[in-house]
Parts: structure tokens; sequence; C-alpha cells
């Protein structure tokens, strides 16, 4: 007689699980073409410190992502 839901408990966390390694992904993935598009030797290694920078805060991503954006 009762209704049960339509998602489990835990799919809340997986999708913003899925969100946030969508976004570091993303961003890492821009900063390396733009890297590659301005010339810059080391922008594999700018695109990767982004993203994982990103996956481990927010606030480090952002600071990581500020100084890339003031060294190009």
């Amino acid at each position: 007689m009762f209704a049960t839901p339509l998602q489990a408990e835990g799919s809340f966390v997986l999708v913003g699980t899925f969100v946030l390694l969508l976004l570091a992904g993303s961003t890492g993935y821009w900063v390396y073409l733009d890297g590659v598009n301005r010339g810059i030797d080391r922008a594999p290694w700018w695109g990767l410190g982004v993203l994982c920078l990103l996956l481990l805060g927010v606030v480090p991503g952002l600071v990581a992502l500020g100084v890339y954006l003031s060294r190009r």
C-alpha cells in the first residue's frame, strides 16, 4: 500500500559527485585548451593542477584558476 520513492537514498550524493567531476573536468580541460592556444609550454600541467585542486576543494581550485588567469 505504501508508494516507493522513485529515487534511492544515495542518489543525491551520486548526482552531486557527477556534477563536481563534470565541472572540475571541464574547467581543467578549458585551462588546457586555453594554454595550448596561447602557446604555453606547460598547458597540460596547468590543466591537471586546476582539475586536481578543484577536486580537493572549491577554494584551492579557484585560487589555482585565478593564478592561471593572472599568469597567462
